[in-house]
């Protein structure tokens, strides 16, 4: 069997399997031992565990955003894989409890397939609709709240600037956040902040340090840290900044106590992504690396656990 041939099937093997999922309401956990683990890493090939020299999997599928709120997990899979128009992306929760997974329930179905980030923020589930430029909001439970919109929906294939690949979000400081990735606009644009008002209307954009950037951190003396993901670094607002590799893009990110983990993944055309590989460089707290793990997916976005 050729190299190109066994990918293709690969690929046709997992898309069987995500639609499948998909249609019977299921959540193919592997592993529900947490245990011990540092941080929960979601990818475009299934959701690890990780921790300083170690990963495992524990779910298989195309992953997104996740977060964690209480006894809660919260993820975006999504089950059209690279084909985002079939509009299979769902929202998940899986409980937690005495270093287990739990019971996984799908919340929400017929979600556009390039959401990114998912947050709770003001006891809703947020989740980034990154392709239609909306935030879609659910109750706790899944109910469907209501849709933001702080900017006119355009199309992907726009090179103006209207189409801003809005990937993060947050609440910091008291006020909702937008990470704006720019990264279509020709000429090259810088990422931006979009800081909004409580009535989610834009109040304020500024420029930050990078280009094609990705999430958004506080850490425990409330300063503000971002993957500037062109460059392979991670930036802080208070200027601090570091270069973590220098052919991969830094993307997610989460500390645990002393450590920072900074989810590293390989840029391709779609159709590609569920074939590359990815790594999780793990920092201390003046920066300096620690250590790289490879991983079979590239990180999309990471959940601290208990240090």
């Amino acid at each position: 069997m050729s190299a190109a041939f066994d990918h293709d099937a690969k690929r046709a093997i997992r898309q069987a399997l995500a639609t499948r999922s998909y249609q019977t309401d299921s959540v193919r956990i592997v592993d529900h031992d947490i245990s011990g683990w540092r941080w929960i890493v979601a990818s475009h090939n299934g959701v690890f565990a990780a921790a300083p020299g170690k990963w495992k999997t524990l779910i298989h599928g195309w992953f997104f955003g996740i977060c964690r709120d209480r006894d809660s997990l919260y993820l975006f899979e999504n089950c059209g894989r690279h084909d985002r128009t079939l509009n299979l992306g769902r929202l998940i929760r899986i409980g937690l409890a005495g270093g287990q997974l739990g019971e996984a329930m799908v919340l929400a179905k017929g979600l556009d397939g390039n959401c990114h980030q998912v947050r709770v923020i003001d006891d809703l589930i947020c989740v980034v609709d990154t392709a239609n430029q909306a935030v879609l909001r659910f109750s706790l439970g899944g109910a469907p709240v209501d849709i933001k919109r702080p900017f006119p929906i355009a199309s992907p294939d726009d090179r103006s600037g209207a189409y801003l690949h809005i990937n993060s979000i947050g609440r910091i400081g008291g006020r909702l956040v937008l990470m704006l990735h720019n990264g279509k606009a020709i000429p090259q644009k810088r990422s931006e902040l979009a800081w909004l008002d409580d009535q989610w209307q834009v109040t304020e954009r500024s420029f930050i340090e990078g280009h094609q950037c990705h999430d958004l951190l506080t850490d425990s003396h409330g300063t503000l840290w971002h993957s500037a993901s062109a460059s392979g670094e991670i930036i802080a607002s208070d200027g601090r900044r570091a270069k973590v590799h220098d052919s991969m893009m830094t993307r997610a990110l989460a500390f645990n106590g002393e450590m920072l983990a900074v989810g590293l993944s390989i840029f391709s055309e779609r159709h590609l992504r569920d074939g590359l590989r990815g790594g999780l460089a793990i920092l201390n707290r003046e920066l300096e690396p620690l250590e790289l793990l490879d991983l079979p997916g590239s990180p999309t976005d990471i959940v601290g656990l208990a240090s």
